[in-house]
């Protein structure tokens, strides 16, 4: 055991509340999304979707609604490779009959809704399937032929926004979605509520040890993104650990610095640069490159300077590697400006926006 873990009981924790895991019982804010979510299953309607960044919740989301909505539901993290997993996916959660091993009656792609339709009959079934953006669009048809001709079926998808796109090139299928839940981030007095309910559940009380003010600026610095929330507050406690500190204050915040340590592997990724973040009047005056850079990484999370280049086809340069060089100032300029932060993930760096200005982007 780390020696820093006994330290958590100066706060009457039984362990660290900011680990990233998923605990649909600690969820917290987007009360209108929710609202939307139940109204289209409670309506039966057939498709909703729901678009997040990543690190918006759109997990925890699902898992809660798997939690709390009372039907027949099948989760699934990841969407399947290729159509022929969904029989495996419902003749798992329902299972064989008897007869039905006996006369090997047992369920193919096309007669998989039948299938369905006779293990559900008049009851309802709620199909949560996450990380949506990453199928194909063979698979994203069979979807819609299997909630078209499966009778009590509510499938409520979750992705990355780059999903919309494919959507939009199955007409068929992007007509069918009836509801559409946009998570963008938590507000101030949320990220709050998320604090507080993760040190609850370790056994603290309220916020402490963070003042109020302390959680202000982690809302700035987070912009609200659960995720990003939870990594601060998890570097920040460690941090307050070391010092010895009680207590954790806006100056503590504004006097922390996420440095790189080299030559030393860690599992997580470490965060090199946390500055102020900038205006969205600063994004609008930024040079040209600058911005295209800021919008691939809008739509783009973590990337390296050598994919930017390649996704940006920069021409004007005389070779590859110039460009890249040239990213790379770009980059490390972004960062000191606070637009972009950078993580060491192997021997490559990686760079997406911060919370703040991905807010910013999103809303725009």
């Amino acid at each position: 055991m780390n020696i820093m873990d006994n330290n958590f009981s100066k706060w009457g924790w039984k362990e660290n509340p900011f680990v990233l895991k998923i605990d649909p019982n600690l969820f917290v804010g987007y009360d209108n999304q929710v609202k939307a979510a139940l109204k289209h299953i409670d309506n039966k309607h057939k498709i909703a979707l729901i678009t997040g960044r990543t690190g918006a919740g759109k997990t925890t989301f699902l898992k809660w609604v798997e939690n709390n909505y009372d039907a027949a539901k099948l989760y699934v993290s990841k969407p399947p490779e290729k159509p022929e997993e969904f029989v495996s996916l419902f003749s798992d959660l329902f299972g064989y009959t008897f007869f039905e091993r006996i006369f090997r009656k047992k369920p193919n792609l096309y007669n998989l809704p039948a299938y369905v339709n006779k293990k559900i009959k008049d009851k309802q079934l709620v199909f949560l399937l996450d990380e949506i953006h990453e199928t194909n669009k063979e698979v994203l048809e069979w979807l819609r032929v299997l909630t078209d001709q499966i009778d009590n079926v509510s499938l409520v998808m979750a992705g990355m926004p780059v999903i919309e796109e494919k959507m939009s090139e199955l007409e068929t299928l992007d007509q069918r979605i009836t509801t559409r839940i946009n998570l963008i981030s938590l507000d101030k007095s949320e990220t709050r509520e998320l604090i507080k309910k993760r040190i609850e559940s370790a056994g603290g009380k309220g916020i402490l040890p963070f003042t109020e003010d302390a959680i202000g600026m982690i809302y700035e610095k987070t912009g609200g993104f659960p995720r990003e929330t939870l990594k601060l507050c998890d570097r920040l406690v460690n941090s307050a650990l070391e010092k010895g500190l009680d207590a954790i204050t806006l100056k503590d915040i504004e006097e922390h610095k996420e440095i790189e340590l080299p030559k030393v592997r860690v599992d997580e990724p470490v965060v090199t640069f946390m500055p102020k973040p900038p205006s969205d009047e600063q994004i609008k005056n930024l040079p040209s490159k600058q911005r295209k850079i800021l919008e691939l990484l809008s739509k783009k999370d973590w990337l390296t300077p050598t994919t930017i280049v390649e996704e940006l086809d920069f021409k004007s340069y005389r070779s590859k590697g110039h460009a890249i060089r040239s990213v790379n100032n770009i980059l490390r300029r972004l960062m000191l400006d606070g637009y972009v932060h950078r993580e060491s993930r192997g021997k490559a760096f990686m760079y997406a926006l911060t919370p703040k200005v991905k807010t910013l982007f999103v809303q725009n």
